[in-house]
């Protein structure tokens, strides 16, 4: 490609970007919009609103209570209208008797229980908190997933597009070599075969995405199909270094962890508030109150006093609630125990499936170059009648699976990151920042080499298509190292 027509068709790529940027959905957008719109999510921020209400009726219970009381009776016989007011004087009576008043209690001694209640609903309410950061970890990393595996698809769609192409022409080769007499019938029918396979491939490809976008669509709270996914450009997150560092951290950061301590915490409460319902309760009470017979004529009257309450014998209730109370406890202790060990090795697994992805990645990488070269090497035997069309269709699904491996290992540490990051407690919807887009000739060499690459697959005209020098100078041989995600690298790009 000459220098003038490669910038063009730079600047028609940078233009045609710039134009579609608003129109694309990137992954930071899709994490940022499903934690705002997920009805699960919503669903989890209402009971955390709930519990936030409970908190101030544990506060309340130990504020005085005042009721208006009012009621209106009438008697068969004469009645008392109002106490005795004065030593020798009777009070009025009379059959129809109308009271009302004001009536205040206020608790003084409960046994703990208000304390307890109020420190209960704290601790409720923490546990709802960190149950709604446990789920949206498990969202966004729902998310990550679901994005790439719609990214893959969509990359895999695009190199079966050149298969296919590829397969084609090769297709044309071979019937006009057929027409001449120096092909056989044989190699026509295997290359149909693998041509349909191709087109089979595609169609399951394409449903793949279509199915994925669609799942997207539903963990983004959406109902209508998604806007076109960008590519990955991202930076890469923050990650520790080793296997103990990122224990360390899920250990004092993992949402249901910290939510087992506060149900822990809220356990020891339940206890307290038990027993407290076996110790002596103090109230203050007071009462003023107007009363009026038939005539209306009010009497006035009020009264102040401490009421005690003791429990004596309840069939040993209360004493199977702490029982209970206490079980709950060494539960809580059981369950996290158990979340510790499971931690650890979700952990460890997280970060082994980081490191082999990378590997993988690399040998993919490798694996994709041989075969590509195997192509190369088969194209001209086969075009200088010395192997067979099985040799050369072998090496053509050779480069496929490669492509396919290499495709499906550069979006695995993306997911291998995101599931790390859940692992330790820090996904976040920031946590795969928007990069900086690269140089024009950055673009122009990464065109150059998916022509070359996929340029009609299997050399159209009966020549090589190999990568021009100018593109493989420019594009640096894609590794492991170079992807996001791996510690000393901090910053590259997907």
């Amino acid at each position: 490609m000459k220098p003038v027509p490669r910038m063009l068709l730079a600047l028609v790529l940078l233009g045609g970007s710039a134009a579609h940027a608003a129109d694309t959905l990137s992954l930071p957008q899709a994490l940022s919009r499903a934690v705002e719109a997920n009805p699960a999510i919503l669903q989890q921020q209402t009971e955390v609103e709930k519990q936030s209400l409970e908190q101030g009726v544990a506060r309340s219970q130990r504020l005085p209570r005042v009721d208006l009381n009012a009621d209106y009776t009438r008697y068969a016989y004469s009645t008392l209208i109002t106490p005795i007011r004065s030593p020798g004087v009777f009070p009025p009576m009379d059959r129809d008797v109308a009271n009302i008043g004001l009536a205040l209690s206020l608790p003084l001694y409960s046994g703990g229980k208000l304390v307890a209640g109020e420190a209960l609903a704290t601790h409720n309410r923490e546990a709802a908190v960190q149950s709604l950061r446990a789920s949206e970890q498990d969202l966004l990393f729902n998310v990550v997933a679901t994005y790439t595996k719609a990214l893959h698809f969509r990359e895999l769609g695009k190199v079966l597009d050149a298969r296919i192409k590829a397969l084609q022409q090769q297709e044309k080769d071979i019937t006009l070599r057929l027409e001449q007499g120096r092909a056989a019938r044989l190699d026509l029918i295997r290359l149909q075969t693998q041509l349909s396979q191709a087109r089979y491939d595609k169609v399951s490809v394409t449903q793949g995405e279509a199915d994925a976008r669609t799942l997207l669509a539903a963990l983004l709270g959406e109902t209508g199909p998604v806007a076109p996914l960008a590519d990955l450009d991202a930076t890469a997150p923050a990650l520790p270094e080793t296997a103990d560092a990122a224990l360390a951290r899920a250990l004092a950061q993992r949402p249901d962890l910290r939510r087992l301590d506060a149900m822990g915490l809220a356990a020891e409460q339940k206890t307290a508030i038990a027993r407290g319902e076996r110790l002596p309760q103090v109230n203050l009470t007071a009462k003023a109150q107007e009363s009026s017979g038939g005539d209306w004529t009010g009497y006035e009257d009020w009264n102040l006093g401490l009421r005690l309450t003791l429990p004596v014998f309840d069939g040993d209730i209360r004493k199977h609630r702490v029982e209970q109370a206490t079980l709950e406890q060494r539960q809580m202790r059981l369950q996290r125990d158990d979340a510790h060990n499971r931690i650890a090795s979700e952990v460890e697994q997280a970060f082994g499936a980081l490191t082999e992805s990378r590997a993988r990645l690399d040998f993919a990488t490798q694996g994709e170059a041989e075969a590509r070269e195997a192509l190369r090497i088969e194209t001209l035997r086969y075009h200088n009648g010395e192997s067979t069309i099985t040799d050369l269709l072998g090496a053509e699904a050779a480069l496929w699976s490669a492509t396919a491996n290499r495709l499906q290992a550069g979006y695995d540490i993306t997911v291998s990151q995101a599931r790390l990051l859940r692992a330790m407690g820090k996904l976040a919807p920031d946590s795969f920042k928007s990069a900086a887009a690269g140089d024009v000739s950055a673009v122009v060499a990464h065109l150059e080499q998916y022509l070359a690459w996929h340029r009609c697959g299997l050399a159209c005209d009966g020549t090589d298509a190999e990568i021009p020098a100018s593109a493989a100078a420019r594009q640096p041989r894609r590794i492991a190292a170079d992807h996001p995600g791996r510690p000393l690298q901090q910053g590259a790009k997907l």
